[in-house]
């Protein structure tokens, strides 16, 4: 019999390793964002959009160059360089990041409902500017169901489920645009400054903290998607929030039927972002994921509440989980600027190996 020869061995590609890089973090930052900014935040100046994808860039060659967070993840980057008391601050910041989100996340599902009713001549509001005790009691509604689901079931969606769900986001948010906007959507931030609407807008980009390569120096080509990545999703951002005027008012069918899909798709990404809040909970205190989902639930309905009392929109409730996005990236900006301390000094830290987790807009699931 004639020996067979060894296969070659495949070439790798470097433009190959560049675009698998950046669709990796395309599909871990791009989520409900995409779906729940353009109608409370729009029109948003391209070059506010422009100035935090910069200033992003520059966070990751930091956090590259350090040695990167995709591989122990941004609560593990922190654990190595500042210690176990860093770590449950970045954890903590994750919990309050994900209660609170749910809040703007349910606020805005009353309104694509709300918007949903409108079209078809069933109801009237705004999805930002109905901000009264009937939207919030809807959104306490949807909160409710949300954690519910989240309380029996704690198993969230499959990958794949996750790509579809994340395909329909982006189906929606173009669809939305096509016809000029959400037709109930409020008065958007216009004479908002830039440094305040850029606070809400890093909602978008949850999930960026934990997807950075490294070393940067052996791994040119992911840092170099990375960056591809991130920079097409500000592009994508810059799109969504610059919708044209619309030319004549959107079909009632049309309009209904995404305002409904819109609404199932911010309750589904509520559960799953409960359930992520779950982890992080039991992480923190050592307790069950149930009470996790219940701990976050309650925090969600009090800032509704706050929200209702106040006659606060989504844009205002983004605030809470942009915060806490915008001080977890400065704790791990600070980190990177730290050697990694002795491994017996984090040793005794045997709390929890760390899950990549998604962000507000996704788990922000």
């Amino acid at each position: 019999m004639t020996p067979q020869l060894p296969a070659a061995a495949p070439v790798p590609v470097r433009g190959a390793g560049v675009l698998q890089a950046a669709r990796q973090v395309l599909q871990g930052v791009l989520g409900l964002g995409a779906l729940l900014l353009p109608p409370v935040l729009a029109p948003v100046r391209p070059g506010v959009v422009a100035a935090v994808a910069a200033v992003l860039a520059g966070w990751c060659l930091l956090a590259a160059f350090a040695g990167g967070t995709s591989g122990p993840g941004a609560v593990g980057f922190v654990r190595e360089r500042l210690g176990p008391r860093a770590a449950r601050a970045a954890t903590a910041l994750y919990f309050g990041g994900f209660a609170t989100g749910q809040a703007a996340v349910a606020l805005g599902a009353a309104g694509f409902a709300t918007a949903a009713l409108t079209a078809a001549g069933a109801g009237a509001g705004a999805a930002d500017g109905d901000s009264g005790w009937r939207s919030c009691a809807v959104a306490g509604g949807v909160l409710a169901a949300a954690a519910g689901h989240a309380w029996i079931g704690p198993r969230g969606p499959s990958p794949a489920a996750r790509r579809l769900r994340l395909a329909a986001v982006l189906a929606l948010a173009l669809g939305w645009r096509a016809l000029g906007g959400v037709p109930a959507a409020g008065p958007g931030t216009g004479g908002w400054a830039g440094a305040l609407v850029a606070v809400p807008l890093l909602f978008g980009w949850v999930g960026l903290e934990g997807a950075v390569p490294g070393p940067a120096r052996r791994r040119p080509a992911a840092l170099a998607g990375t960056l591809l990545g991130l920079a097409a999703a500000a592009a994508l951002y810059a799109v969504l929030l610059n919708p044209p005027p619309a030319a004549a008012p959107p079909h009632p069918a049309a309009a209904a039927a995404l305002g409904a899909a819109c609404a199932v798709l911010c309750w589904a990404y509520c559960r799953t972002n409960l359930q992520a809040a779950a982890v992080r909970w039991t992480e923190l205190t050592g307790r069950s994921r149930r009470g996790g989902v219940l701990a976050a639930a309650l925090v969600a309905l009090a800032a509704l509440a706050l929200a209702g009392a106040a006659r606060l929109g989504v844009s205002a409730l983004l605030l809470g989980p942009g915060a806490a996005t915008a001080a977890l990236f400065c704790l791990i900006a600070l980190a990177a600027l730290r050697r990694p301390r002795p491994k017996e000094s984090v040793h005794h830290d045997h709390h929890h190996r760390d899950r990549v987790l998604e962000g507000a807009a996704r788990p922000a699931g």
